[in-house]
C-alpha cells in the first residue's frame, strides 16, 4: 500500500497494477490474475484506510463502543432482576454502573486515540461514548456536566496526552530499542520531507511542540 499518494503519484507509478502468474500446471498457459490494493484493513482490532485519513478508523471505533454497550446493557439488566432485592440498591448504584461503563467501553476509546488526526473525528468518538455513558446510569444531563461530575477529561486532552507519551517513548525512556533510532533519525530529517497537513506525524509535532 501507498500512503499519502496523490492521484498523480498513483498515475505515474510504474507499474500502475500488480499481477500474478501462476506457473502451475505447466501444461496450460499462464494467466495473469490483476492484483487489487484494498482500500482499508483490520489490524489488531484497529481499521486502517490506504489513504490515512482515518475516517474508518473511527467508525470502527464508535461501532466498537456500540457493541461494547449492548455487553455493558445485558449485565445491567442481570444486576436489575436477577439480584435479591436487599442487594439490588448496592449492585445497580450509580458508581457501580460507571465502573462498569469504565471497564467494558471506556477502554476502546483510549486505547488508539492517537491515530485519529483531526478534532471532527475525536469529537465524534467522545460523542458516542458520552451516549452510551448516559444510558447506562439513566441520566441524559449534558455531556460537559456528565464529564465534569465523573471525572472523565475531554478526549482531545487524552490525545495529546498519548501523543506526547510516544514523542518520548523513542528518545527518552526506551533508547534501548531498534526503533529509537529509527525514530530519531526521522525527527532529523522532518524539516526536509515535510507530511501532509493531516497526518499522525504532524499531529504528533503539534502536540510535542504545543505542550
Amino acid at each position: 500500500m501507498v500512503f499519502y499518494a496523490t492521484p498523480a503519484q498513483r498515475a505515474f507509478r510504474q507499474p500502475s497494477h500488480f499481477w500474478i502468474t501462476p506457473r502451475s500446471p505447466l501444461n496450460n498457459l499462464p494467466t495473469p490474475l490483476p492484483l487489487d490494493g484494498p482500500k482499508d484493513f483490520t489490524y489488531l482490532g484497529f481499521k486502517l484506510d490506504s489513504q490515512m485519513i482515518m475516517q474508518p478508523a473511527t467508525t470502527h471505533t464508535c461501532q466498537m463502543i456500540k457493541w461494547a454497550y449492548q455487553t455493558v446493557s445485558t449485565i445491567v439488566h442481570s444486576l436489575k432482576h436477577d439480584t435479591p432485592t436487599s442487594l439490588q440498591g448496592i449492585r445497580t448504584s450509580p458508581l457501580i454502573l460507571h465502573r462498569i461503563w469504565q471497564s467494558y467501553i471506556l477502554s476502546h476509546v483510549t486505547q488508539n486515540l492517537r491515530y485519529l488526526l483531526n478534532p471532527t473525528q475525536v469529537q465524534q468518538v467522545q460523542s458516542t461514548l458520552i451516549s452510551s455513558l448516559q444510558r447506562t446510569l439513566h441520566c441524559f444531563t449534558a455531556a460537559q456536566i456528565t464529564m465534569l461530575e465523573l471525572g472523565i477529561p475531554p478526549l482531545i486532552l487524552r490525545q495529546a496526552e498519548q501523543l506526547v507519551l510516544l514523542h518520548f517513548r523513542y528518545p527518552v525512556t526506551h533508547t534501548h530499542l531498534i526503533s529509537a533510532p529509527l525514530y530519531i533519525l526521522q525527527c532529523q530529517h522532518k524539516a526536509s520531507k515535510p507530511h501532509p497537513r493531516h497526518s499522525s506525524k504532524t499531529e504528533l509535532k503539534q502536540q510535542t511542540t504545543t505542550h
